[in-house]
């Protein structure tokens, strides 16, 4: 059976679709239709790497981008799989209720198509990945995220100020400028590729972040890691194994939009909060 697949969008995504993308391989020969970044995340994965575009024909098509333009994409395809959502309920074979849960969702998809999902994703670092370039036992700080505002807390300096460890701010391609504003006389790490990224982490003794992509690589990477959650929650997009620090209840929350018409009162979560997760994270 020939498989191909639709990646997510988005690197957190992609991170949190690799027990069902792995799974799916094991049924048959697989191309996966994705972002830049795939070709590092899913390098361990028995999978062909494609850019995002029109599928090529295939037995079956599981779509975990949830977008009315990837199921146009995968009409050459004789099965398609994906959620029932953004209008595109007509373009799909077999069409899947969306979980709470991305993970969950994933995991439906790829089992409609026959895969047995298990596991958390996993990236192993390699030694030709680089060198610890970063200070031994460092917390490393991710302050940036693609969601913009709605995403991401405040508070990033005035933790890195309180902690007795070394604070390392980290930040993607692109961000420089926003990751220097919140970073001061810290050191930074910018940039990165992901193989250079999980380097990187070696040194890392716990990683504070937003809920982003970085997040879930650094968890998928084995690295102890705190995630503020302020307008999302940990249960629908929260990474396996993080310690998150749930912003205030609010009948808003989750939220997903890229706007907020609530003074971001979600992410109002005092600096001590965090601090007292990262130090219980360190002492355990």
């Amino acid at each position: 059976m020939k498989l191909a697949v639709r990646a997510p969008n988005h690197l957190g995504d992609g991170v949190m679709a690799m027990p069902a993308i792995q799974a799916l391989a094991r049924l048959g020969p697989t191309t996966v239709y994705a972002p830049g970044w795939a070709a590092d995340l899913y390098r361990d994965l028995d999978v062909m790497i494609r850019p995002r575009g029109t599928l090529e024909a295939a037995d079956v098509a599981v779509l975990f981008a949830p977008s009315l333009r990837a199921a146009w994409e995968a009409r050459r395809c004789a099965r398609v799989i994906g959620t029932d959502t953004d209008f595109r309920r007509m373009l799909l074979s077999h069409p899947v209720r969306r979980m709470p849960s991305r993970p969950d969702t994933y995991r439906a998809l790829a089992t409609v198509a026959g895969a047995s999902v298990s596991g958390v994703p996993r990236f192993e670092v390699r030694d030709a990945d680089g060198v610890r370039t970063q200070a031994e036992g460092h917390v490393g700080l991710n302050p940036v995220s693609v969601g913009g505002a709605v995403r991401e807390w405040q508070g990033f300096r005035a933790l890195a100020d309180r902690l007795q460890a070394p604070a390392v701010f980290y930040g993607g391609p692109g961000e420089h400028d926003a990751v220097y504003v919140h970073a001061g006389d810290h050191p930074t790490a910018v940039g990165l590729s992901l193989p250079a990224f999980a380097a990187s982490l070696r040194s890392c003794s716990v990683f504070v972040s937003n809920d982003s992509g970085a997040a879930h690589f650094a968890a998928a990477c084995g690295i102890p890691t705190v995630v503020v959650f302020g307008s999302t929650t940990a249960s629908r997009t929260g990474a396996p194994g993080v310690c998150a620090v749930e912003g205030p209840p609010m009948v808003c929350r989750p939220c997903y939009g890229r706007r907020c018409t609530q003074s971001l009162e979600c992410l109002a979560i005092p600096v001590e909060r965090v601090q007292r997760a990262v130090e219980e994270v360190l002492r355990g």
